[in-house]
């Protein structure tokens, strides 16, 4: 017999004023709170590619400088498992709204602190030290972020829109990308190369602080999830959500948590490692944003028509489907950017842009399918958290590959064939505890 706490319930009182109230609400919320998510994690993640070796870790080596400073990118998501734990907690117990409001103050805090922060010149080696102390804050916010944005969309969705819905959060990550990356071309374009190293960096990790004000002024005029709200008013939420968690969804905690291995650690590649790649090839700085601006807006471009393709074939055929793509395309992207054609330098980014939104979509709805209402923030906050935790060192392990195999151009993608090899087996084995998460594809 199918359990019923597994499937998002649906009013069938509906009205459709407050279906498209919901539906707005859902879009804000999800959206935004990843868009200030991946602004300020792009922030960093451009930032340590680029400028944060010399700045943080003046050391004699630029690659090592630049692999110090991509693990102090990494060390941010250490804490991203702890965040999610704690998000968890509080939105299955208190709702999803209070604690996406909390991590993203937490978060806009830490990011403005950092454009503040004096470089290695001024204090020594207190810069590298609170630079690790503030991306760790990051992290504990971005573990209610990430989960909550899945969450809060996906159970505000109407039957047979869930991967829509659910892929709002996935639009809300390129936004947030392009934001920042858009902010760090700016300052590149505007400023010589000495002023961008001495202060111009600071200023979009400034402007981050006032965007994300902005966000928690627009989440704090939203209500809760539907599902949230009706679990309450039943009575049904759980006092410990977590003890419940992994005494009845260890399979799915643990699967789910490879899932995010390979979904985080195959784009983390692409939005930074291709950045170090491409200037090592001979691509100006300016050159490699650019690429990764194409590779965010096609991203951006396909990801509700993947959530759309999830709700009609199943997510999990179009989670495998981009896996197992991506996994043949990173040879053809990594072969191109050391090439010298611009043409093919950007339709690459291009298509590995619409390749990923066939993860970048349908892997929200999959995670939320997991679990039931009452332990669906900390199921889905945990796994996704404890996976981007380990998978954010990847750009530093790519960096490392790169440079052992003697800087040879298929170390990298060969890496992606293993990111993507863990998505693909994983997704496929979760298979059985998202069947009854129904929607129009899954069905089939």
């Amino acid at each position: 017999m199918a359990d019923n706490s597994r499937e998002i319930t649906i009013d069938p009182r509906k009205n459709p004023a407050t279906e498209h109230a919901r539906g707005n609400s859902a879009f804000l919320v999800a959206a935004g709170a990843t868009a200030l998510e991946y602004y300020d994690f792009m922030l960093f993640g451009i930032a340590a590619s680029i400028m944060f070796g010399p700045v943080f870790f003046p050391v004699a080596n630029p690659l090592t400088a630049t692999l110090l400073a991509l693990a102090s990118f990494g060390v941010g998501f250490v804490a991203r498992p702890l965040g999610g734990i704690l998000s968890g907690h509080f939105g299955d117990r208190y709702g999803r709204r209070p604690v996406l409001l909390a991590s993203l103050v937490a978060m806009g805090t830490a990011t403005t602190l950092v454009g503040l922060l004096p470089g290695y010149r001024q204090i020594g080696w207190w810069a590298p030290v609170l630079l690790v102390v503030l991306r760790l804050v990051q992290g504990l916010a971005t573990g209610g972020e990430s989960g909550g944005a899945i969450v809060y969309g996906v159970e505000n969705a109407p039957a047979g829109k869930r991967g829509v819905f659910g892929s709002y959060s996935g639009m809300g990550q390129s936004f947030g990308a392009l934001l920042a990356i858009g902010a760090f071309t700016a300052v590149s374009a505007t400023m010589p190369e000495s002023t961008l190293l001495a202060w111009g960096w600071r200023v979009p990790f400034l402007a981050g602080g006032i965007v994300t004000l902005i966000g928690i002024l627009a989440l704090a005029r939203t209500r809760d999830t539907k599902d949230f709200v009706s679990e309450v008013g039943a009575g049904k939420a759980d006092r410990t959500p977590l003890r419940v968690l992994f005494r009845e969804h260890p399979r799915a905690l643990l699967l789910a948590t490879g899932l995010s291995v390979g979904t985080n650690g195959l784009i983390y590649i692409l939005l930074t490692f291709a950045i170090t790649y491409s200037k090592d090839n001979g691509w100006s700085g300016s050159q490699a944003l650019a690429g990764q601006v194409v590779l965010v807006a096609a991203v951006a471009a396909a990801v509700l028509f993947a959530g759309a393709l999830a709700d009609r074939i199943g997510a999990h055929k179009a989670v495998v489907l981009g896996a197992v793509l991506t996994a043949v395309f990173n040879f053809v992207l990594f072969g191109v950017i050391a090439g010298h054609s611009q043409v093919a330098f950007f339709a690459a980014f291009a298509v590995a842009g619409v390749i990923n939104a066939l993860i970048t979509g349908p892997t929200p709805v999959y995670f939320a399918s997991l679990f039931p209402t009452k332990v669906r923030y900390s199921g889905v906050s945990l796994a996704y958290q404890t996976g981007a935790a380990i998978s954010g060192f990847a750009p530093a392990a790519a960096v490392f590959l790169f440079d052992v195999s003697g800087q040879a151009a298929w170390s990298v993608p060969l890496f992606g064939v293993l990111l993507a090899g863990i998505l693909a087996a994983c997704t496929l084995l979760l298979r059985g505890s998202a069947r009854e998460f129904e929607t129009e594809g899954e069905r089939r």
